[in-house]
Formats: structure tokens, C-alpha cells, sequence
């Protein structure tokens, strides 16, 4: 679980992208963002994003964002990004969608 506080743009986007290949590089696969303190989404935050999600998806886990408010949630659409990421409404439920169905 990853917990975002802030605006995600150019400046931030590099230590997310940082963290998120520290995690996969170290096993982490199925991984959950929570968006819920976000409030502002930069094109180079979308593709730190879509990067992680591509690696996750290449091993075979997920990349799944939770508590995503209205207006980052605008930017993903407008993007045309939203039907690439599993969005949840709640931490619980992103970590239950992250999970592989056979633990489920």
C-alpha cells in the first residue's frame, strides 16, 4: 500500500516512479495506491503510473488505485487512462481486487 498526499506533477512524479520500481524490483507485484489525499494529477504523474502498471501487468500482478476523488478521476478519463487502471473506493477494497483470485 502506497498513500499519496498532494499534487502528483512533474516534481513528485520522479520519486513516485522511484518508489514504485524499488517495490517491484524487490517482488512487490500487486500493488495498491490510495489516492485519497491527491488532488492533482500532472501528465508525467499519469506516466510514472502507466509504467508501473505495465511492469506489474508483465509479472503478472496489478497496480490498483483507491480513493480517487472526482477530479483526479476526470483527469484520468480525459487522459483516456481510465479504463486502463482498476479504481476502488476504499483501501479495503483495493487491497481485495489486488489480491489474485485464487487467495480471494
Amino acid at each position: 500500500m502506497l498513500t499519496l498526499a498532494g499534487r502528483l506533477g512533474s516534481a513528485s512524479a520522479d520519486g513516485l516512479s522511484r518508489a514504485l520500481d524499488q517495490a517491484i524490483a524487490e517482488g512487490d507485484r500487486r500493488l495498491v495506491i490510495d489516492f485519497g489525499l491527491v488532488d492533482y494529477v500532472s501528465s508525467a504523474g499519469l506516466e510514472a503510473l502507466e509504467t508501473a502498471a505495465s511492469q506489474c501487468a508483465d509479472h503478472r500482478g496489478a497496480l490498483v488505485l483507491c480513493n480517487v476523488s472526482e477530479p483526479v478521476r476526470i483527469v484520468f478519463d480525459l487522459a483516456g487512462l481510465l479504463p486502463d487502471f482498476p479504481i476502488e473506493p476504499s483501501r479495503e477494497r483495493g487491497v481485495e481486487r489486488a489480491l489474485p483470485k485464487d487467495v480471494a
